[in-house]
């Protein structure tokens, strides 16, 4: 009896890690004959970086640099990246340099939030003699359409009377035109390759103002305000039409728009890319189960996200695949989504609070399982 376990964090409560562990221990105890392995996985956004360095084991470095905080109001804070010397990659994700995680919900400010920071980290990276950054762009507090990535790289973002603005989401409005004169020139031989877990463009009702700056603390002005600055943006982007209506555009806050207009960036599935690089599918081989999950499960986890990657694999396979979560989004119609069972762990009556907690959820989780075994065997 072969059992695969490939589930994703749940946000804000257990690391990929941490749920492997309590799952395999759980089954080992219930099942000891059974062949319990598991595979890192995550999607690009919180956990990435995590999952690569398991994966690519030893042959790469964690690098740590100080970089400035995508809020104006904090300090700098140090972040880290992995750095294969050897095949001269950086792989990085933008949950480490600006990502809510970081920042308690009251503290939000989406409007000022930059990805300077990120870019601060990419200029290290090539310092280092990096030729490909692989970026993460999930889990982010930002709205910015990378300008603080692209304002670190030396692109300099003018007002109509020449001043120098601030590379946040609330300059996006104001930009007249864009200097280039202090971009090293040897950027154009970098090659970057963005991560993503949504599919969604960069305007329109489900583009990245839309969308993603609610989460990120943003009114419904704040978002008028960015829609308009995204609009405007695009007429200083080459092909920017067309690069707002891919797929994905409006990932991190815009950030995979900039980044593919003025860096020339391939944007990727972040979980078809993880998955590959495991060596899932051989992985999987003769397996009788497969276990996977999220925090919350929504009508976004068929769109890109971790536990649907792991899904489209499996069916080529006829394995089934059970998914856990937290908590299942109301208006969620799972029978829709494929799993063989989707298993909320936390018990009705929980609170939020309680429920977050990681011994909480993990011992949540230990139940769940041990009701699957007695029902499964």
């Amino acid at each position: 009896m072969k059992i695969v376990i490939a589930i994703d964090k749940f946000k804000g409560s257990a690391t990929s890690a941490q749920l492997s562990h309590c799952i395999k221990q759980t089954f080992r105890e219930a099942l000891p004959q059974a062949n319990v392995t598991s595979v890192p996985i995550a999607d690009g956004g919180d956990g990435t970086m995590q999952a690569i360095k398991q994966i690519l084991g030893k042959q790469i470095e964690e690098r740590t640099v100080k970089i400035h905080s995508f809020l104006p109001d904090k300090l700098s804070l140090t972040a880290s990246y992995l750095l294969d010397s050897i095949t001269h990659t950086a792989y990085m994700d933008m949950a480490t340099t600006c990502g809510l995680a970081l920042v308690p919900p009251l503290k939000r400010n989406v409007m000022m939030a930059s990805t300077s920071g990120t870019g601060m980290m990419i200029v290290d990276a090539i310092r280092q003699g990096a030729s490909h950054i692989i970026l993460g762009l999930g889990g982010s507090a930002t709205c910015d359409g990378g300008l603080g990535i692209l304002d670190s790289l030396g692109f300099n973002f003018l007002d109509s009377e020449g001043n120098t603005l601030l590379p946040a989401g609330c300059s996006l409005h104001d930009i007249d035109h864009i200097d280039k004169k202090n971009v090293n020139t040897d950027i154009k031989d970098i090659k970057f390759t963005l991560l993503t877990d949504v599919d969604n463009p960069l305007l329109g009702n489900k583009g990245a103002a839309a969308v993603f700056a609610p989460q990120k603390g943003a009114s419904p002005q704040d978002v008028e305000h960015l829609e308009n600055g995204f609009k405007n943006f695009i007429k200083l982007m080459p092909h920017g039409e067309n690069i707002a209506s891919i797929p994905g555009a409006g990932a991190a806050g815009g950030v995979a728009a900039g980044m593919i207009a003025f860096l020339d960036a391939d944007i990727v599935h972040g979980i078809d890319w993880i998955l590959e690089k495991a060596d899932f599918e051989n992985t999987i081989a003769n397996a009788q189960l497969i276990i996977t999950g999220e925090g919350r499960i929504d009508r976004q986890t068929a769109m890109g996200k971790a536990p649907a990657g792991v899904l489209l694999i499996a069916k080529k396979h006829n394995i089934p695949v059970v998914a856990l979560c937290g908590s299942i989004a109301p208006g969620t119609d799972v029978s829709k989504l494929g799993f063989a069972s989707v298993i909320p762990v936390t018990p009705p009556g929980m609170t939020l609070e309680e429920a977050m907690d990681t011994r909480t959820t993990l011992d949540n989780v230990k139940k769940a399982i041990t009701t699957l075994i007695q029902s499964w065997v």
